[in-house]
């Protein structure tokens, strides 16, 4: 089956020549305390990715308003609950860390990671990684893609996720057996977790790349293992189906 298997999604390297890249991507960054700087219990500090582009280039303010707005809910709804939360700050103040990282910049498709490290006072850290794949050359420019929408074949997202299931799980077996991933994880667990069509960004081929959430790991971190399927090997999976 014509797939790669990456363990590292921190190794990932865009490999697109200057050429494929349609846009330049810059840094929305900044840091906010909560309640306030001189006596916070959250400190959020960020990274988000701006499409260059003018102000006459509607797929690139499209792109950039997703973030913002991604931006606005963290900065101005999630982080000031958590912070007056007694629940959410009875073990110290907390800091959390949101940065993306682009796996894939092509003429027709801008993906990233957008990976939130969260670290409490007690030295305990969370992880959450959300992914974010756009059309931005092609017949939806501007809007964010589907499984489906990305590879271009099979009927649904949802048949595309359900065919690739036990295939992922089949690898999952193999790191729990190598210890990368929790011996307590049983089946019914990993197929309650792992979300196929909402887990997958692209790589810098515009292949479909799955990735294990860090809760999976017996050591977690944002370095998750990552799996690519060609559009190819998406459909013979499909065929394959019964």
């Amino acid at each position: 089956m014509a797939k790669r298997f990456s363990i590292l999604i921190g190794c990932l390297i865009l490999l697109c020549s200057e050429t494929a890249f349609a846009y330049e991507v810059r840094d929305l960054a900044g840091e906010n305390y909560y309640p306030e700087q001189g006596q916070w219990t959250y400190h959020y500090t960020y990274a988000y990715p701006q499409l260059a582009g003018d102000e006459n280039d509607a797929v690139a303010m499209t792109v950039n308003e997703t973030f913002a707005l991604i931006l606005s809910e963290m900065r101005d709804l999630a982080m000031p609950m958590f912070a007056a939360s007694p629940e959410m700050t009875e073990d110290g103040r907390v800091e959390v860390d949101q940065r993306y990282r682009v796996t894939c910049l092509t003429e027709r498709i801008f993906s990233v990671l957008l990976i939130k490290t969260e670290t409490r006072q007690d030295g305990s850290v969370l992880y959450a990684i959300e992914p974010e794949v756009f059309d931005i050359g092609g017949d939806y420019a501007g809007e964010t893609l589907t499984l489906r929408g990305l590879v271009r074949v099979g009927d649904s997202s949802d048949q595309l996720a359900e065919a690739v299931m036990e295939d992922l799980y089949r690898q999952f077996l193999d790191l729990q057996a190598q210890g990368v991933c929790r011996a307590d994880v049983t089946r019914g667990d990993f197929f309650e977790i792992t979300a196929p069509t909402l887990d997958f960004y692209a790589d810098e081929n515009e292949n479909a790349v799955f990735f294990l959430q860090p809760e999976l790991m017996v050591n977690p971190s944002a370095d998750v293992p990552a799996f690519v399927y060609t559009p190819e090997a998406l459909l013979a999976l499909v065929e394959q189906a019964p």
